[in-house]
């Protein structure tokens, strides 16, 4: 078979699309803060406090008092599984605290970004709505290595009758490596507004 321009530029997809689908593959680093970044409307508010919020809690040991940053950011009610895990408020923030050991043990540099983020505020006003979030995380191991994962997160935040927010759902996935125990998965029991 001769090859055609057709068949080159087929080839030439294919080959663009394998390497891309080779991890994530990080050139440049932002290092604005979403806490203090200007947003130009409602959608970008919503995701800035959002991400404003993760980088409170995650990752240990860089961001200090975690605990009391995820105490701030969640509602007492909050519904979050992690790939196939539920947790409460208090099991999920008990597998941020298995995370935080994991971290802690394997990585002399760990960080994590965000690629997108996306803002979804709520039809009737007000500061909650929807965000969904993809990143990556990873960096230097104690062995010397690189080692990178890729997340993805959904968040639902409501306004608090103070004016504040919180979020009341975060149904996270990521390929992150754990080596510290998880905590049992819990039952939901289902409840409608």
């Amino acid at each position: 078979m001769r090859p055609t321009l057709s068949t080159a530029a087929i080839f030439g997809f294919v080959c663009a699309a394998s390497a891309n689908g080779l991890g994530p593959h990080v050139t440049t680093e932002v290092d604005d803060d979403p806490c203090t970044r200007a947003a130009a409307n409602r959608s970008e508010d919503l995701s800035n406090w959002v991400e404003c919020q993760v980088n409170s809690f995650f990752p240990f040991p860089a961001n200090g008092a975690w605990d009391v940053a995820y105490d701030a950011a969640f509602s007492r009610d909050v519904l979050a599984p992690w790939n196939e895990t539920k947790f409460d408020f208090d099991g999920f923030k008990a597998l941020y605290t298995s995370f935080n050991e994991t971290i802690g043990r394997n990585f002399v540099d760990f960080r994590h970004a965000f690629i997108k983020t996306l803002g979804v505020p709520s039809s009737s006003g007000g500061g909650g709505g929807f965000v969904y979030l993809t990143g990556w995380e990873g960096g230097l191991t104690a062995l010397g290595t690189e080692l990178y994962a890729e997340d993805a997160a959904f968040a639902v935040v409501e306004e608090t009758p103070q004016g504040g927010r919180v979020i009341t759902e975060f149904r996270e996935a990521s390929n992150m490596m754990n080596t510290a125990p998880v905590p049992e998965s819990q039952d939901w029991t289902c409840r409608l507004p």
